[in-house]
């Protein structure tokens, strides 16, 4: 157990530093070269199907779709009296949720696009929809993070257990790669969603591992 909160600790220090990193460039517009490049490579030759699909893909991450999942998976976790996984559940989403809005609020980068305001479930809050770091690509990040915890100390049957994990992982790359070709993203804010996106979650887990004092598995 030692050895595995020392394990996770570090990969959530690591990755926000990495954050850090990302964001101090960011900033100082150090990194518009490599968004412009990434940019040019993914968005060239793309086909008005392949924007179409990548359209549908992106409202996977929508504040509304995980909401709603969100809840539902809740919900049966609480019925089955799975309190520790309910529990996480709620903290590392709802907390990430929270989290990106406090860091789109300081950095206040403006998108690649046209500037848009929130909306959820159809109401506009009149608040500036900026795009550091992106809120689709940490939302996916975590929920199907959290997706992926559930299957590796719930599922039991090997084949199962790789095939939810290989979808979920999937679904996470399809959803920030979409924000890009979509043309609501720079590659740089899906990195910085990325990365802090595992420390927060790690971070999530090892705090909740010391409050339960060990009553679920978190390893």
């Amino acid at each position: 157990m030692a050895d595995s909160n020392k394990h996770q600790f570090f990969i959530a220090t690591g990755c926000l530093i990495l954050f850090i990193f990302i964001s101090i460039l960011s900033y100082r517009d150090q990194l518009v070269f490599f968004d412009q490049t990434i940019i040019s490579w993914v968005t060239e030759g793309a086909s008005p199907l392949l924007i179409s699909f990548m359209e549908g893909i992106t409202k996977i991450g929508s504040g509304e779709v995980i909401l709603v999942t969100s809840f539902a998976i809740g919900f049966y976790l609480l019925v089955r009296k799975m309190w520790g996984y309910a529990l996480f559940l709620f903290t590392v989403t709802f907390g990430g949720i929270a989290l990106n809005f406090l860091l789109k609020i300081l950095f206040q980068r403006e998108r690649p696009g046209e500037m848009s305001v929130i909306e959820v479930f159809g109401y506009s809050l009149e608040i500036a929809s900026y795009s550091f770091p992106s809120g689709h690509t940490m939302r996916s990040f975590i929920f199907f993070s959290f997706l992926i915890y559930i299957c590796v100390h719930i599922i039991r049957g090997s084949f199962a257990k790789v095939s939810f994990t290989l979808l979920f992982i999937s679904m996470i790359v399809l959803v920030s790669l979409s924000r890009v070709i979509v043309g609501a993203h720079f590659p740089s804010d899906i990195l910085a969603a990325g990365t802090i996106s595992i420390a927060w979650f790690y971070f999530c887990l090892l705090f909740l591992r010391f409050l339960l004092k060990g009553r679920i598995s978190y390893t």
